[in-house]
């Protein structure tokens, strides 16, 4: 019962799709523009005829029949409007509730920066203020007569009243001019600094003392002793929206002013702040210009090049309602009949059964009778199988029970679209968030690419892999701005990520120089194996360059780096940059590193996968992401050095169990049905069963065309260029140990296989890493150089003296 009422809710809160809240918002946003338009007409009009309808409404018995006979440019409505607000409650003061008005329609329409309720509280406070001030000159000038209930009508009028019957009128006059200066210090911080910054020179003063300039670059820029004139922030000239609020950018404007005068002639706590920036920026690194102006204080827009990119519209997506079908019971309740009469000939009890109905796998969930072992009916799957006809029957271990997975009889279709549009993925705090499917129990999957932090997708021809490459990302498209994330496509088989190529000016990044236009199109996307080969290389001297320049800024993660950038703690002109993630997607890198043929293409291939190792054990602090997918997960592709940088595993059905125990590390893969059905392995955690999302190549164009349509508010962004990859045989494959010996291309590799084993022999790195004994020995005796294995005591394997991949990369930053 409360699934079904669940899943009413659910069916309730997609009934209006995203088109139809669009039209609501745009149809509200315009009845707002009609009744502030209707209000200005009004309000205008009513100065100039309040008095013949006043009396034709008021003074005479003559009944209204027909707008016509109102002179106000609001008709009757207009007329009875504006006599309520501008007659009798605020006067002329009224005026001020257009603001709210036109900032909600600019909210509506999303025109401008705009906060809405700041906007409104400021109106209401200021209008009040506004109408006290009309009443009060309205009053002692004779305007009363302007307006029926005077010139700041019976609010303004009343409070008038009050102040002037409690003290005398030039007290009230000094409060409403103290309630002016108040309200405009907080519309406007700005006003506060002029403000603040007006000397009164008295006669009778006595003279105070200038101190000494200090002898630095600030007063060097500007002397101490000439603190009336500050010609650096020119406040007055400030643009609206750049102004912002009291939060944004108050204190950035006093801390910078007290920053650049460096005098003591204002407040001493602003001194001490202006004083502490300066340490920061002096220690954090010497060559940093502490010449603050009013530009430098705001804080870096880095999406300034596509400051009009309007993301991708769910609406390109399909909903395919016509492919989801609901379980039927009776169905269920035929499946749940025959797994209890196959149990029951085994001898074996069950005291309950739950189903849980899912997309394309129904979840029987078993309480075993006392006494009864969980290895039992584990060994029962293959009868259970043949019992129900059904492929893919799994027995699984649950938290509360044991699980039966069947598949249904008519699998459903999971649009991508669905799966975005929920709050799993829209909500998600995630840095690179992804939706990858629907759980067995319609639960959207997500997780964070930046916490993977890289993933391994494998399965066989045809059950789903290039979709789910494509479902990746697709969602970072619809969760990231072409300013915060970049692309790298490589494509042996030359026609999976061809769309992509649309993204160019958008979210790729590609090698640098190219010699024509027609080559850059060519080499958006990697599709050779010397492209691949120089792509790779470039990454992994971006990775080093940023390693670099987060060293200089004292973080140790791309996302605090990118804090200080944009906060300007890190100087440009130093050569810091706003660093967006980079996302490698490499398609059959199976083919990629084993199609080369001659020694030359062997040589390709292993820098090739020496650079994609690189990047998985280096890349994730940098922002540097790898996603890799091979159809032939045997154990040459998938070696143990893979697997160990790779924890996050995606794994479709694939042919045998030895496939599946070589992608996850345990049977279940075989098992799967095909078309989306996988299963997710992240590290530690349990392995889930998920169904893939669908999306078709056709959105998938409509996408890539959405995007690459678009030029930014000024201009296109343009490609993203990576570094210039290192000249050949000078790169990490060809290293010089710290004492001049030239390691093996492979060092690092089998450094690594023999701390993951725990154990080194010549023969174990020879099978496992493919290479003849010579040149496996050659690499034992430079492991045992390094301090990485121990000697040779008799025919017993060598003794690894390192205990972790920690104290190993420390062996290797000072080795290679």
């Amino acid at each position: 019962m409360a699934d079904k009422k669940r899943t009413a809710q659910k069916k309730f809160s997609f009934r209006l799709s995203d088109r139809k809240k669009r039209f609501i918002v745009k149809t509200t946003g315009a009845l707002l523009f009609v009744a502030s338009v209707l209000t200005f007409l009004s309000f205008v009009s009513y100065f100039f005829t309040w008095k013949a309808d006043y009396s034709l409404i008021y003074d005479t018995d003559t009944v209204i029949k027909s707008s016509g006979s109102i002179s106000n440019w609001g008709s009757s409505i207009g007329f009875y409007w504006s006599h309520l607000l501008v007659g009798k409650w605020f006067g002329a003061a009224a005026l001020v509730l257009l603001v709210p008005m036109v900032a909600g329609v600019c909210k509506i329409f999303k025109k401008g920066n705009v906060r809405f309720l700041r906007v409104c509280v400021l109106s209401l406070t200021g209008m009040y203020i506004l109408a006290m001030l009309f009443s009060f000159i309205g009053i002692h000038a004779s305007w009363e007569h302007l307006l029926p209930s005077g010139l700041g009508g019976d609010a303004g009028a009343a409070s008038v009243r009050f102040l002037e019957d409690a003290v005398k009128p030039v007290v009230t006059a000094l409060i409403l001019l103290i309630l002016v200066i108040q309200w405009m210090c907080i519309a406007r911080p700005s006003f506060f600094d002029r403000l603040s910054s007006v000397r009164i020179s008295w006669p009778f003063r006595r003279p105070v003392p200038v101190p000494a300039p200090v002898e630095d670059s600030v007063s060097e820029s500007v002397p101490a002793e000439d603190t009336d004139e500050q010609p650096v922030i020119p406040v007055e000239n400030e643009p609206e929206v750049e102004t912002g609020t009291e939060e944004e950018t108050g204190p950035e404007e006093e801390t910078g002013t007290e920053e650049v005068t460096g005098t003591e002639e204002e407040t001493g706590g602003v001194e001490e702040t202006g004083k502490d920036v300066l340490e920061v920026d002096v220690d954090r690194n010497e060559g940093y210009n502490t010449h603050v102006t009013e530009e430098l204080l705001q804080d870096i827009d880095y999406k300034d090049k596509m400051s009009n990119y309007h993301f991708p519209s769910l609406d390109l997506l399909g909903d395919y309602s016509t492919a989801q079908h609901e379980v039927p019971q009776t169905e269920i309740d035929a499946t749940s009949r025959r797994i209890q009469t196959t149990l029951r000939s085994f001898k074996i009890e069950i005291t309950g059964v739950t189903a849980i109905p899912g997309p394309t796998v129904t979840l029987y969930k078993l309480r075993l009778g006392e006494g009864v072992k969980i290895s039992q009916v584990k060994s029962l799957q293959e009868d259970l199988g043949v019992s129900l006809g059904a492929s893919g029957v799994r027995v699984v271990k649950l938290s509360d029970s044991l699980g039966i997975e069947v598949a249904n009889a008519r699998p459903s279709n999971v649009p991508l679209k669905s799966m975005l549009a929920d709050d799993a993925f829209r909500s998600s705090k995630a840095e690179l968030p992804i939706a990858i499917g629907y759980t067995i129990s319609r639960e959207v999957k997500t997780f964070d690419l930046a916490d993977a932090p890289h993933l391994l997708v494998a399965g066989a021809t045809k059950m789903g892999k290039s979709v789910g490459l494509n479902v990746i990302i697709t969602s970072l498209l619809y969760a990231k701005h072409p300013s915060e994330l970049k692309f790298v496509f490589v494509d042996p088989k030359m026609v999976e990520f061809t769309p992509y190529a649309s993204l160019l000016n958008h979210y790729l990044a590609v090698l640098p120089n190219p010699a024509t236009e027609q080559e850059l199109k060519d080499s958006a996307i990697a599709v050779t194996q010397d492209t691949a080969e120089k792509v790779l290389q470039s990454l992994v001297q971006e990775m080093e360059d940023r390693y670099q320049l987060m060293r200089l800024a004292g973080v140790n993660q791309v996302k605090l780096y990118n804090q200080k950038y944009i906060k300007r703690v890190l100087n440009p002109n130093d050569g810091h940059k706003y660093m967006p993630y980079l996302v490698a997607v490499i398609d059959e890198y199976a083919d990629l590193t084993m199609s080369g043929f001659g020694p030359d293409g062997t040589a390709k291939a292993r820098r090739i996968s020496d650079s994609i190792i690189r990047l998985a054990q280096k890349g994730r602090a940098a922002g540097l992401h790898v996603i890799i997918a091979t159809q032939r997960p045997s154990v040459n592709v998938v070696t143990p050095l893979i697997k160990t940088n790779f924890p996050m595993r995606i794994a479709f059905r694939v042919v045998s169990r030895g496939d599946s125990e070589t992608i996850l590390g345990t049977p279940g893969a075989e098992k799967l049905i095909g078309k989306g059905d996988m299963l997710l392995y992240a590290g530690a955690a349990e392995m889930q069963r998920v169904q893939c999302a669908f999306v078709s190549g056709e959105e998938i164009t409509s996408i890539a065309q959405w995007v690459g349509g678009q030029t930014g508010y000024k201009e296109s962004a343009g490609p993203f260029y990576l570094p210039e990859p290192p000249e050949e045989n000078t790169g990490a494959t060809s290293d010089f140990g710290a004492d001049g010996e030239k390691l093996d291309p492979r060092f690092e590799e089998a450094a690594r296989l023999v701390v993951e084993l725990g154990k080194a022999s010549t023969t174990e790195i020879q099978r496992k890493m493919g290479l003849g004994y010579a040149k496996a020995a050659r690499i034992m005796d430079q492991l045992q150089a390094k301090g990485i294995v121990g000697p040779q005591v008799g025919a017993r394997p060598r003794e690894v003296l390192v205990s972790d991949f920690q104290q190993l990369q420390a062996i290797l930053d000072v080795s290679l």
